[in-house]
């Protein structure tokens, strides 16, 4: 059995590496295809397949499928979510529509993020097994809910409304990061009791009522946890006007290493935003308080871990205005 760094080193190849170097280490250690270990890039001990899902990469999916990785994946210690979450979750449409042939189990939590309410029904229906203990990230199965059907079924069962996950999010919270496709979930939840906090408005660029809450609290312009969700969720328009009213254009994320927004706009890859708040005043040299990056850093990394060419344009931004590469 391999150990911890060799697993590690391996998930480094699968996530970055050519096929063929992988598909070399395959050839002299196959039991590296289900072995589980360190994530190379942050916590939690998944295989290679979690890993080749998140970063993206189809061919070594496609090899490690052929070399014994098991579809259904080993996810007690990555949280419980299974390579078949990662990919519908990510988007990752064709590794979706293979895993499920292969038989990667369609539990609840597969069925909540397919959307599939016949198959949600069917697994909820009186008889069944009970909920399950083991929720993904802890916290609430509505984060989970992808459907109207599926959010007032899971609440007439008594699946908590408010329970936080384990990073602090709740339901409400959660679904307002998913985007506009999600707008009519956010208030569906609202309307079953789910309070809203500001943030949440602000990912739903939702500035009517935002100006209700200024209006009654004017200092809640200042707020680093508001001003962070409309960053992160692109709205530059929002910010913009946020900026008018007070907040602070180096506000930092609460916890998730304190990044500043410019850090999760320039990960994001999000060029109009890394615009804006630098030319509002951000501070292009701040670190984080975990990995003590730059901004910079924070995108060249997202490029590589992500598999993602979109932050490059962040990258050369803020080279040009200034941003050494080791700052």
């Amino acid at each position: 059995m391999a150990d911890d760094k060799t697993v590690r080193s391996f998930l480094l190849q699968v996530a970055r590496s050519p096929v063929d170097e992988i598909r070399r280490a395959l050839a002299g250690s196959p039991e590296l295809a289900n072995a589980v270990g360190p994530h190379p890039f942050w916590g939690g001990r998944p295989q290679a397949l979690h890993v080749a899902v998140e970063n993206k990469r189809r061919d070594v999916f496609e090899l490690l499928l052929e070399a014994g990785a098991d579809p259904a994946g080993t996810n007690d210690r990555y949280d419980h979510w299974s390579p078949l979450m990662i990919a519908i979750h990510g988007g990752q449409d064709a590794m979706r529509d293979r895993l499920i042939p292969l038989g990667a189990p369609v539990g609840l939590p597969e069925a909540l993020l397919l959307g599939d309410d016949a198959r949600v029904e069917e697994l909820l229906r009186p008889g069944r097994p009970a909920l399950p203990q083991n929720v993904p990230n802890g916290g609430s199965l509505l984060n989970f809910a992808r459907t109207p059907f599926a959010i007032d079924r899971l609440i007439e069962l008594g699946v908590p409304l408010e329970l936080p996950n384990r990073w602090g999010v709740t339901p409400v919270q959660s679904l307002s990061r998913l985007g506009p496709s999600a707008q009519a979930h956010v208030k569906q939840l609202i309307a079953h009791g789910a309070q809203a906090t500001p943030d949440v408005y602000a990912r739903l660029d939702d500035r009517e009522a935002l100006a209700l809450l200024l209006n009654a609290d004017p200092g809640l312009a200042a707020s680093e946890s508001l001003f962070m969700a409309a960053v992160e969720s692109g709205h530059t328009a929002l910010v913009e006007w946020l900026l008018t009213r007070g907040a602070n254009v180096n506000s930092r994320a609460d916890g998730q290493s304190r990044r500043t927004a410019l850090h999760a706009a320039a990960w994001n890859g999000d060029l109009p935003m890394v615009r804006l708040l630098v030319e509002s005043g951000a501070d292009i040299s701040a670190r984080d308080e975990e990995h003590d990056s730059t901004p910079r850093q924070w995108a060249a990394t997202a490029i590589r871990i992500r598999n993602d060419s979109r932050p490059q344009q962040a990258v050369d931004y803020l080279a040009g205005r200034g941003a050494g590469a080791d700052e």
